[in-house]
């Protein structure tokens, strides 16, 4: 089987395919118009891709304190 980079497929206990991960940053211009045709709001997708990755730059230490009073 072909590997192709930014599309991973994860099988079950018994070892059948179940699930598709595709990085849409990576085929965003090939599945948008799919997802989308299903009615898949894909403006929410990148915005969890956005939290997810803020939230793993921040638990290796990469993010900047600040003082939650100098934003009112």
């Amino acid at each position: 089987m072909a590997r192709i980079a930014g599309i991973t497929i994860e099988k079950d206990e018994r070892g059948n395919a179940r699930f598709a991960r595709i990085d849409l940053r990576k085929h965003g211009e090939l599945f948008n118009p799919i997802l989308k045709g299903v009615g898949v709001d894909v403006n929410n997708i990148k915005l969890t891709s956005k939290l997810k990755r803020s939230i793993d730059e921040a638990k290796s230490g990469n993010y900047t304190r600040g003082n939650l009073e100098n934003f009112w």
